[in-house]
């Protein structure tokens, strides 16, 4: 595919008039885009009426991202709208007054998302004309540091995520210190005021998060253009701005919840060099010799990713005994057998086996990342399988093969929980369960000797990052598809008239973890449930049942007289359209807005699961609300 190849077609959907309706095979379009084919697609996408492509795709998150900063953004609205687009997120970018950060971060924000993108200048207009100090830069860092810190606190009060930069310092500024120790101190101070933002960025301030402009800009080649800097006040150059458009887009995704889980790795000239089927385990090349420290690399970086909760997993066109007796015993690889929770080792064209990972381990095939040596092997994968991420490495250069793995952070995530870290021990333990109903006849009788607890609990601020995920990630058990993010999830714990119900569950193998969440809100004698989001791991085994009649035991316990719910269906959530029905509740007419809804009188609760050991800590209840207007 030329480099042109993307755009072109782009190009041709809106030539159709079809950008909008087709939104994700735009994104399908843009996978293997460069970043500057992105941004010209960008441009065109940011055309669109963004709330008309929500409405075609309403599984696709609509993301509004205002753009600030201490000088010129607006270069920036094309490229991150190509590069959200990219990540399947429908991004209305809008770019403020050029030098604007002062008044747009003074209150509280508005949209989704805010960049703010600093550069020196921020600190050096601060400075006495036309001479100045090291210690007048010490002062403006301090006094702009404080500043922002306490712009960052006002401006997420609105709910919205507010993203800052680093501000590198060219050597235009340090230059012309001519004191050597001076222009050394000069660099000490430039870096504690970029490490003081650096901190904001780590949970000092709720909602805030920090880019650091220094290894981009290490990578991108010239960083800035004199030219844009001193006509346009345009601060980096375009290579920078679209690196760092890039590396926006994938932190949104993060904060949309939006991470791959898997990762999945080929063996010959990816994890290792060489073919194990021409030389055998003796004859491959991770070892001595600057190949085989390349292929080491990766497997380092590989095991670094699973040790954070990325699952690993093997798609091998080799002999299934041979790759398992190399996994477990080579000597010199620094990932083992156990490192991984499947290994699908034959013969078959990857395009037919990569997806047995994601049904061996109960995951969704877009939760899988691809990574292989053979351009055929991808080719296919992304043709037919657009759904997996897929990463090309170079066989004859194993050494980019890391950076190209890290380079798109298709696992980012907000905030990596004890849940995260603990998932691959979970997977693994299900192999187990595997073996143990194996030995059952009887579907019944193996729940009943799995030993199974439900535990429904008051959740705490440390578990506002996980109920987030779960609404965000969950799609086959998730009612109505309500995506939240810590900030939605906080005002929730903190109503009154909702109560937050996660659940944990345990077995004879080990803890689950927490595997769902429940929002109900009290309004007069009604409980409605906002959403009940399950992970799909624990599917077939009645707790669904048993925790939707404990919510609905709750409901009657304290006085209300019905309960109600919606079904949102999707392409993805339809093994739940009968949970309601199921357990007792009718259906209520139809709006003509493609939502079922449903009611439950509370009457006659469904039965309890027999097999199931359920814990309640459910709080006692607040005042019930006065009626408001009705949403059915």
């Amino acid at each position: 595919m030329s480099a042109d190849a993307p755009l072109d077609a782009v190009r041709a959907i809106r030539d159709a008039g079809e950008l909008a309706t087709r939104w994700p095979e735009v994104a399908a379009i843009l996978a293997a885009a460069d970043v500057e084919s992105t941004a010209r697609a960008g441009a065109l996408l940011a055309a669109v009426d963004h709330h008309e492509a929500h409405r075609a795709h309403p599984e696709l998150p609509l993301v509004e991202v205002l753009l600030t900063g201490s000088g010129t953004v607006s270069p920036l609205v094309p490229r991150l709208t190509g590069e959200l687009a990219r990540q399947q997120i429908v991004g209305r970018v809008t770019a403020g007054d050029p030098g604007g950060y002062a008044l747009a971060l003074a209150e509280p924000g508005t949209a989704d998302v805010t960049l703010c993108l600093l550069d020196a200048s921020a600190v050096f207009d601060r400075l006495p004309q036309p001479t100045w100090t090291v210690d007048d830069v010490s002062a403006a860092c301090d006094e702009l540091g404080a500043q922002l810190a306490e712009s960052a606190r006002l401006h997420t009060a609105g709910g919205g995520a507010l993203v800052l930069t680093t501000a590198p310092l060219w050597p235009l500024w340090a230059d012309q210190i001519l004191d050597l120790r001076e222009r050394a101190r000069l660099g000490a101070v430039w870096r504690r005021f970029n490490a003081e933002l650096l901190e904001l960025g780590t949970g000092a301030i709720e909602g805030v998060h920090v880019v650091d402009l220094d290894p981009i800009a290490a990578t991108t080649g010239p960083a800035r253009d004199p030219r844009l800097e001193i006509y346009a006040h345009v601060a980096y150059s375009d290579t920078l701005l679209g690196a760092l458009a890039r590396r926006v887009a994938h932190l949104v995704r993060a904060l949309r919840g939006r991470p791959r889980k898997c990762l999945v790795l080929d063996l010959d000239g990816t994890l290792w060099g060489g073919t194990l089927a021409e030389s055998g385990g003796a004859g491959l090349d991770m070892a001595e010799g600057f190949r085989g420290e390349s292929h080491r690399r990766f497997q380092r970086v590989a095991a670094q990713l699973g040790s954070q909760g990325v699952l690993l997993a093997v798609c091998s066109k080799n002999d299934p005994a041979e790759v398992d007796e190399v996994l477990r015993d080579h000597p010199d690889l620094l990932v083992r057998r156990d490192d991984f929770v499947t290994v699908v080792a034959d013969w078959a064209p990857k395009v037919d086996t990569v997806g047995q990972v994601a049904e061996r381990i109960g995951i969704g095939s877009d939760s899988l990342v691809f990574v292989d040596d053979s351009a055929t092997e991808t080719g296919l994968v992304r043709l037919k399988r657009p759904e997996i991420a897929v990463i090309d490495v170079n066989a004859r250069e194993p050494a980019t093969h890391a950076d190209r793995l890290l380079a798109e952070g298709w696992f980012d995530s907000a905030a990596i929980t004890d849940e995260d870290r603990k998932r691959a021990g979970r997977y693994r333990t299900e192999g187990r369960r595997a073996e143990f109903r194996a030995g059952f006849s009887s579907l019944t009788d193996y729940l009943k000797e799995l030993d199974t607890t439900l535990t429904l609990f008051a959740p705490g601020p440390g578990d506002v990052h996980r109920l987030a995920q779960l609404t965000q990630r969950t799609n086959q058990f998730n009612l109505t598809t309500l995506r939240m993010d810590e900030a939605a999830v906080r005002a929730a714990l903190a109503d009154p008239a909702v109560l937050v119900s996660p659940v944990r569950v345990g077995d004879r193998f080990g803890d689950h973890g927490v595997i769902g969440t429940a929002f109900l809100r009290r309004t007069g004698p009604r409980v409605e449930i906002d959403n009940l989001v399950m992970s799909c791991r624990v599917l077939g085994r009645g707790i669904e049942s048993a925790w939707l009649r404990e919510l609905l035991h709750w409901a009657a316990a304290h006085g209300a007289t019905e309960v109600t719910a919606d079904h949102r269906p999707t392409p993805r959530n339809g093994r739940v359209a009968t949970l309601y029905p199921d357990h007792g509740f009718t259906a209520l007419p139809d709006r003509g807005d493609g939502v079922h809804r449903y009611r439950h009188d509370l009457t006659t609760l469904p039965p309890a699961v027999e097999h199931l050991t359920v814990v309640s800590e459910l709080p006692a209840p607040a005042p019930a609300t006065a009626p408001t207007e009705e949403k059915r």
